[in-house]
């Protein structure tokens, strides 16, 4: 009895010594390069990603480009070097990111794209929303605001070709108009500086180069509320103003206002779901559950429609 308890007991060493001698799983580091953390939805998807990250055991880290691709590039050299064991970007120059992408995976790290992709469509995963209907829903949301005005005029911030969400949502604006409004003028114009203060400065312009403006479509949240704030300081009652993002700040203004806000509607991503997303993806990738099958190969999700008649209730996470 006592020779078995002692060769249970020298079994149990063994076992315990192996253990551990075993080498320990390296934790891994999970970098995340949103375009500027100026922006709400950089910094909400930045934080859901980072608690996902976290999580999972792994060491988040958030480094912020500051929207200047130069800067991205530069940053992602960087971590390539210091080893990361994936990243988590979007690409704010679709074309320059194809280069990067490559650097990436020939260093063996993983990279998920979200939003805006690299124009190749080689990132390891790619996460967006649909941002051509979501351009098609502000188009309708725009005519309804203007009880199908047919002659309508309306001012459209034009996208930057680097960015391609911009064009998918102008496109999809546009596109909608052409077919179903067709005498409906589409003033398209654009500013460099696409700051809140360079967007303020725009709309500000804008109107006053165009007074009978019916309706203006931003496609992004910081610029749709510089341009709310410019016709809200310039007296103007009549501009609608239809945005993108739904944010909080956007819905708490319709709440505001009520029914007669002139920031009619605003098709949104979640933030949230987006970055959930891509750490679900990454972690698929670490176990081979997931194998991007080609550019097409796309994880898209439909944007929600905030308006003034559901403000009360929104809710983008849901």
């Amino acid at each position: 009895m006592k020779k078995r308890a002692l060769g249970i007991l020298l079994v149990c060493i063994m076992v315990l010594s192996i253990a551990a001698c075993a080498p320990k799983e390296k934790e891994k580091t999970i970098a995340v390069v949103p375009w500027s953390m100026a922006q709400t939805f950089a910094v909400d998807f930045s934080h859901t990603a980072q608690e996902q990250i976290e999580d999972r055991g792994w060491k988040a880290v958030i480094v912020d480009p500051k929207g200047d691709w130069s800067s991205e590039y530069t940053i992602i050299e960087n971590l390539i070097t210091q080893q990361v064991d994936g990243i988590i970007y979007t690409a704010i120059d679709a074309d320059g990111a194809n280069d990067i992408v490559k650097k990436v995976q020939e260093d063996g790290i993983p990279i998920v794209g979200y939003d805006c992709l690299a124009s190749a469509g080689t990132e390891d995963a790619a996460v967006r929303y649909d941002d051509y209907k979501g351009g098609q829903m502000a188009a309708e949301q725009a005519m309804e605001a203007l009880e199908g005005k047919k002659d309508a005029k309306i001012i459209v911030f034009e996208d930057e070709p680097s960015i391609v969400s911009s064009t998918l949502r102008v496109n999809g604006f546009v596109d909608f108009l052409s077919e179903n409004y067709p005498d409906v003028e589409v003033v398209l114009n654009r500013t460099q500086d696409r700051t809140s203060d360079g967007c303020y400065i725009w709309a500000t312009d804008m109107i006053t180069a165009y007074p009978e403006t019916d309706a203006i479509f931003c496609y992004w949240a910081e610029c749709t509320m510089a341009t709310y704030n410019a016709l809200q300081d310039a007296g103007n009652t009549k501009t609608k103003i239809i945005g993108y993002d739904a944010t909080e700040e956007q819905q708490e203004t319709m709440k505001k206002d009520g029914e007669s806000c002139l920031l009619y509607a605003s098709p949104g991503m979640s933030s949230a779901k987006m970055a959930t997303q891509c750490v679900m993806m990454m972690e698929d990738i670490f176990t081979d559950r997931y194998k991007r099958s080609g550019p097409e190969d796309i994880y898209e999700m439909d944007p929600m429609l905030l308006n003034i008649y559901n403000a009360q209730d929104f809710s983008i996470d849901e």
